[in-house]
């Protein structure tokens, strides 16, 4: 089958969207857990997503698409959450004057439960809605294609974090400001995935 280069666009603006909300978020818990524990989570996460799509793409995918959207509702809402608490933590911290200055020391935290398992949180969260429209894209276009858009996304996005990574804009911005950002576009996509859960049931 041969290429669909508006299946290749569907795909990457998916993933580039839910990919640029994750990233947020691992930045966000590189600073509170550390580096290695994101990297270490994500992976997971990722490893997770990637089974997930092959055994979904043998399974029938309109059954699939339903119990995706709740899973992604109740994982990224519960998220939500999480940040939430975190960012509100992290404004009663401030106003105390307790707050850190610096977070260079938690950067370089060693590998810790708690680190693996948001990030992989994360991934899993996002990527099952990367994984809804991979699998739409690719039962009609060819997986092919729908693999094109989510590398050009992937790429993209990560280019992007390394470039901005590397000006050191991140260690300026206190966590809880990136916990902030991150709570507000995580809550509002459980928001929408539950909508369309609910309308779908």
């Amino acid at each position: 089958m041969t290429l669909s280069w508006l299946g290749a666009v569907i795909t990457f603006q998916v993933t580039f969207t839910e990919l640029f909300i994750a990233a947020t978020v691992m930045m966000a818990g590189a600073y509170r857990f550390g580096w290695r524990s994101v990297l270490a989570g994500s992976i997971l996460g990722g490893l997770a997503v990637s089974i997930l799509a092959v055994v979904l793409r043998k399974a029938a995918y309109l059954l699939a698409l339903n119990v995706l959207d709740w899973i992604s509702a109740v994982l990224l809402l519960g998220f939500g959450l999480y940040l939430v608490y975190e960012f509100i933590d992290g404004l009663s911290k401030r106003d105390a004057g307790t707050a850190p200055g610096s977070t260079d020391a938690n950067w370089s935290r060693p590998i810790n439960a708690a680190g693996l398992g948001v990030a992989a949180w994360a991934l899993v969260a996002e990527g099952l809605e990367i994984l809804v429209v991979w699998l739409g894209v690719s039962l009609r276009e060819g997986a092919g294609t729908a693999t094109l858009g989510v590398g050009i996304g992937v790429v993209l996005v990560a280019t992007l974090a390394f470039a901005l990574g590397g000006t050191g804009i991140f260690r300026k911005v206190p966590p809880y400001v990136l916990d902030g950002v991150a709570a507000l576009m995580v809550t509002a996509y459980g928001a929408y995935f539950l909508s369309l859960a609910v309308t779908r049931a």
